[in-house]
């Protein structure tokens, strides 16, 4: 008797609290419910990788189809893209592989703001 009634209490206690879930666990986090993110600022071009120098002087790795980034360099632009991660090969000579893992957004679209960069960038 004593069990059934501990059992039952736990079961009135746990239904508000399964009905507290709400959400979609799948989603993704990062992902603003705007869209998904957009940076602005200065594209360079450093020997074939491509960074966005915003006007706080952080620097933003691209990755993805790049190549089309070319006519952009030295302007001032504004990219839309995907959070991703850049691998970057850190061995040295006669050591063992080493790699270092940078945040990077994956281009999904660019669009030109300015043909110079402002000051700053």
């Amino acid at each position: 008797m004593r069990t059934a009634l501990t059992l039952t209490l736990l079961l009135l206690f746990s239904v508000p609290w399964l009905q507290a879930q709400e959400g979609d666990p799948g989603a993704d986090i990062w992902l603003a419910p705007t869209g998904p993110p957009t940076i602005t600022g200065c594209l360079r071009s450093y020997g074939g990788l491509y960074r966005v120098i915003d006007k706080d002087g952080k620097m933003h790795d691209l990755t993805g189809d790049t190549a089309r980034l070319s006519r952009y360099v030295g302007h001032e632009v504004e990219i839309t893209g995907q959070p991703t991660v850049r691998t970057l090969d850190t061995t040295e000579k006669d050591a063992a592989s080493t790699a270092e893992k940078l945040p990077a957004l994956e281009v999904k679209s660019a669009k030109q703001i300015s043909e110079t960069c402002s000051s700053g960038s």
